[in-house]
């Protein structure tokens, strides 16, 4: 059985960081940086948050966002969260104006960064859109840059046919407007133990969040997403 169906925490039982500020103060600090959402509730990224922060380790630490995208939500965790600094990297310049942490752009393969200097790595709805025979050696460099992670991820999670056409969707409707890369290759349950038992990686991974209500959540089920922790075994 899948490692995705077994192990699972709520959470509030993680030993990530607790220190959230209030919905509001995330929100505003989102519309503050992205004018995006001043118009339409950013109800999605302010989950993604707190499934992030529930993940990250409670003490002060550096943390690398690969596939930074606009920068958004890296900056929201570095202002928001204390003692977390971020630097983004992608292999496009994406990242927005309002954004204010550092960007380094890479080749996709080689993280330009001396071992060990992050305390952790952020993969945010990243690793889809990396060519499949690439994910071990980009994973492999996060392990490299960390001394071995924590890596934590924000993917998706296909259960039958249908759902990789609306993942695809999801990307054309959020990334085509702003021009961020659309095309994606999605691990289903077997192909994300399979990855990172080859890594060598223990997971903990959270139950499904609420990331869509409504109509929005019967056309683009919440089993859709998924968010763990993976890091190196030790011993």
């Amino acid at each position: 059985m899948s490692v995705f169906e077994i192990e699972r925490r709520h959470p509030a039982e993680s030993a990530g960081s607790s220190e959230l500020p209030a919905d509001e103060t995330i929100l505003r600090h989102l519309a503050g940086r992205d004018a995006w959402f001043r118009y339409r509730k950013p109800r999605y990224q302010l989950q993604l948050i707190r499934d992030l922060a529930s993940l990250l380790p409670a003490e002060p630490c550096s943390i690398v966002d690969i596939g930074a995208g606009s920068g958004v939500i890296g900056e929201a965790i570095a202002a928001l969260l204390p003692g977390k600094s971020v630097v983004g990297i992608d292999i496009a310049a994406n990242v927005l104006p309002t954004v204010r942490v550092p960007f380094v752009r890479f080749d996709g393969t080689k993280l330009p960064f001396a071992d060990r200097s992050f305390d952790c790595a952020l993969f945010c709805n990243s690793l889809h859109h990396v060519k499949p025979q690439a994910r071990t050696g980009l994973l492999h460099e996060a392990l490299r840059v960390t001394g071995g992670g924590p890596l934590i991820i924000k993917d998706h999670l296909p259960f039958a046919p249908l759902d990789g056409f609306r993942l695809w969707l999801l990307d054309v409707i959020g990334n085509a407007p702003r021009g961020f890369m659309v095309s994606a290759e999605y691990l289903g349950r077997l192909e994300w133990d399979d990855l990172f038992c080859r890594l060598n990686c223990a997971l903990e991974v959270l139950p499904v969040s609420s990331y869509r209500s409504g109509l929005w959540a019967w056309c683009f089920p919440n089993r859709l997403e998924v968010c763990f922790r993976a890091a190196r075994a030790r011993g």
